[in-house]
């Protein structure tokens, strides 16, 4: 079975001093197999392998310290900008537990552990420091970041679409090293076969 889910996500405990835009878009893609219990039950297992993309827009830069901590540096609103986004991605293993009617309906739980592949930060504007020069730059330069995550999900609709909501338990950043925030997702999921 090939999935993708399109969605929206709430960083949930971060910095209360930054304020996220109102749309966060990502996208998951996993392909997996599906392992049936006998005697045709609506019970099924799913393995297989996905990828993971997530953004996260706001007023703030994300900076490193003097002490090498990931920090956010508010932009003042006098400050003209186009683009501030953070991003990440993983490549990760899913594991769900599924049901399945007959008229359609499923509806599954499931876990992922997952390796992150990437991080970055964007910026396209005046630089923060007021001196009107403009700046347009990407950077991988991101410290302190978990090699591993760990999410629970929900998937539930009725035969090729469905929603989706998924709670990434584990921070991007390492503890105490950068901010301590969890990506929640909620969006829509195609099944293509």
């Amino acid at each position: 079975r090939f999935m993708i889910d399109v969605f929206h996500t709430f960083w949930l405990k971060a910095p209360k001093s930054i304020n996220p835009q109102k749309f966060n878009p990502g996208f998951n893609i996993s392909a997996m197999w599906d392992f049936k219990l006998p005697n045709k039950s609506p019970l099924s297992f799913g393995l297989g392998l996905g990828f993971t993309y997530y953004t996260q827009f706001s007023d703030a830069m994300l900076q490193v310290s003097s002490s090498n901590i990931m920090t956010y540096q508010v932009i003042s609103e006098e400050i003209k900008y186009s683009l501030n986004r953070t991003s990440f991605t993983n490549i990760n293993l899913p594991l769900e537990f599924r049901y399945r009617h007959s008229s359609g309906f499923k509806i599954s739980a499931g876990a992922r552990l997952g390796l992150t592949t990437g991080f970055a930060y964007r910026y396209k504007g005046l630089n923060p420091d007021g001196t009107g020069e403009k700046m347009n730059f990407k950077s991988y330069e991101i410290y302190n970041k978990e090699k591993f995550n760990f999410d629970v999900y929900l998937r539930t609709g009725w035969k090729v679409v469905g929603v989706y909501a998924c709670y990434q338990v584990t921070s991007p950043f390492q503890s105490g090293k950068g901010p301590s925030m969890n990506p929640f997702t909620i969006g829509l999921t195609i099944n293509f076969f």
